[in-house]
């Protein structure tokens, strides 16, 4: 089973890759980065300067294979 890696990026800053986790696919572990990220969000939405919140996902040589963001944009009127 393939091993994947995480990197957070929330109101704290970015997060280790250190913890990997197996996955049937990357299908599954892109899944799982979305589940995360709404958890996430559900804490609380981001906040500045960076206004997101961000999952990245690598593949068990660490190599970069999605990022998903969540943008919280303001626009004033």
């Amino acid at each position: 089973m393939p091993k994947f890696y995480f990197r957070l990026f929330d109101r704290d800053g970015a997060g280790a890759t250190e913890m990997g986790h197996d996955f049937a696919s990357v299908e599954a572990a892109m899944a799982e980065a979305r589940r995360v990220l709404a958890e996430m969000a559900a804490e609380g939405l981001p906040a500045a300067p960076l206004n997101m919140f961000s999952v990245e996902l690598f593949d068990e040589s660490r190599k970069p294979v999605t990022e998903i963001r969540l943008i919280l944009e303001e626009i004033s009127r």
